[in-house]
């Protein structure tokens, strides 16, 4: 999935839901970007608070940004990211 896709479908959900990779057992917090190799990586912790929407929307609406795919930390290597669903308040990618 490339960052603009990501956005316009993200901009029709609650502003203040957070936003998590989908991982068993636990789900792991969205904390931070990294841009690698003209690769928008998404930054996770199981230990600190997952950004909110507005947040996350902010960080990575930037055009140069716009085309890049995203990817996530998962065990010691990046994963792409092919979507999300919604449970409860938190918007899980996966």
């Amino acid at each position: 999935m490339r960052v603009i896709d990501l956005i316009l479908l993200l901009n029709d959900f609650n502003k203040n839901s957070r936003v998590l990779i989908e991982n068993t057992p636990i789900n792991l917090a969205v904390v931070d970007i990294k841009v690698i190799d003209n690769k928008l990586i998404l930054e996770t912790s199981s230990k600190l608070k997952a950004l909110k929407n507005w947040e996350f929307l902010l960080m990575i609406n930037k055009s140069l940004y716009y085309t890049m795919p995203i990817f996530f930390d998962h065990k010691k290597n990046h994963q792409q990211l092919f979507g999300f669903r919604v449970a409860g308040d938190q918007l899980l990618l996966g």
